[in-house]
Formats: C-alpha cells, sequence, structure tokens
C-alpha cells in the first residue's frame, strides 16, 4: 500500500479527530447488533455462563454510551431487564432456568453500575474533598421540575415560594379559541 494513502486512511481513523456523536452513533448500532446477537444466542441455546457475562459487560458499556442524555441506573435497569426476559424465554424453549448464568450477566451489569458511582464519586471528591455524602444532592436529579428552586432554596433564597404553590399572573385562554392565524 502507498505511504501517502496509509498515511490518510490512518489520519480519518484518529480517534482523537472523531467527533463524539460518532461515537454515539457507533453505540447505538452496536446494541443492535448485540442485543440481536445475543437473543440468537439465548433462544439458540448456545450461550455459556461466562459468554453471558461478557455479552451483559459489553452491552452495558455499549448503552451507556449509546444514550448519554438518560441516567446510567436506568440503562443498566433496562438491560437487566432484557436479559431476565432473554433467560425466561430460553427457560420456556429448554424447561430449565440456567440462574448461574442470569446471576453472571446481572453481577457483570452490577461491576458497570459501581464504576460509574466510582466515578461520581471521585468527581465529588475534585470538587470538595471535605464535604459529607449525605450534605450532597447526588441522588436527586439536577435537572427536571423544581431543581432551580432547590438550588436557590439550598443558597439561602428560603423567603421564595415554591413554584407549586406561586400565583400564577394573567389569564389563560382557552386552545379553541384562541386567534387563528391569518395566511
Amino acid at each position: 500500500m502507498n505511504r501517502r494513502l496509509l498515511s490518510r486512511v490512518t489520519h480519518r481513523l484518529d480517534p482523537r479527530r472523531l467527533p463524539a456523536g460518532t461515537i454515539v452513533h457507533g453505540a447505538q448500532i452496536a446494541v443492535l447488533a448485540i442485543g440481536a446477537l445475543a437473543t440468537h444466542d439465548y433462544l439458540g441455546g448456545g450461550m455459556g455462563d461466562s459468554d453471558a457475562g461478557r455479552i451483559a459487560l459489553i452491552l452495558g458499556v455499549a448503552v451507556l454510551i449509546a444514550a448519554p442524555q438518560q441516567r446510567g441506573a436506568e440503562l443498566l435497569g433496562a438491560v437487566a431487564i432484557w436479559l431476565t426476559t432473554c433467560e425466561f424465554m430460553a427457560a420456556s424453549r429448554t424447561g430449565q432456568f440456567a440462574l448461574w448464568r442470569w446471576a453472571m450477566g446481572l453481577a457483570a451489569l452490577a461491576l458497570v453500575l459501581i464504576l460509574t458511582r466510582v466515578s461520581h464519586f471521585r468527581a465529588q471528591a475534585r470538587a470538595n474533598p471535605w464535604r459529607r455524602l449525605g450534605d450532597g444532592d447526588w441522588r436527586r436529579p439536577r435537572s427536571g421540575p423544581g431543581a432551580a428552586w432547590r438550588r436557590r432554596a439550598r443558597a439561602g433564597a428560603a423567603d421564595q415560594v415554591p413554584p407549586a404553590q406561586a400565583d400564577i399572573e394573567g389569564q389563560a385562554r382557552l386552545l379553541a379559541t384562541s386567534p387563528r392565524r391569518s395566511r
């Protein structure tokens, strides 16, 4: 192969030059492919105990990469439900539930979950190493309804009214009676 052509190919495949969206799309395709192959192996009877653990580990990491906006615990819970469903479908075909294989898959997902929690705790320790874990809001979502109010309340603006108890100013009108735009 020509040296110039080889450098162009390696330059385009350089992981530092890949945008995050490309990696996310690749992980989404990988999740679908791994899920389909694993389902085939479960139902075909070719899935061993260690294979289930490896598939769960790879699928757990790929799902976390494929959906960056979703919470990691929810995604790993969905993978655990999928693994359980595959086990029950395989048990309905063979008449035996492979408890050890199922436990290996869930243990692999627990390992992925522990690693995500460790990275979260490391980030917390970098931000403020002397803050107690119970003082933080790591159990509550940082966004969503009421999150801005909770932040203001923690900052000392306790005299503000929560959004659910606030008086609404102005008047509401029915959607059916709204003025129509002319074209």
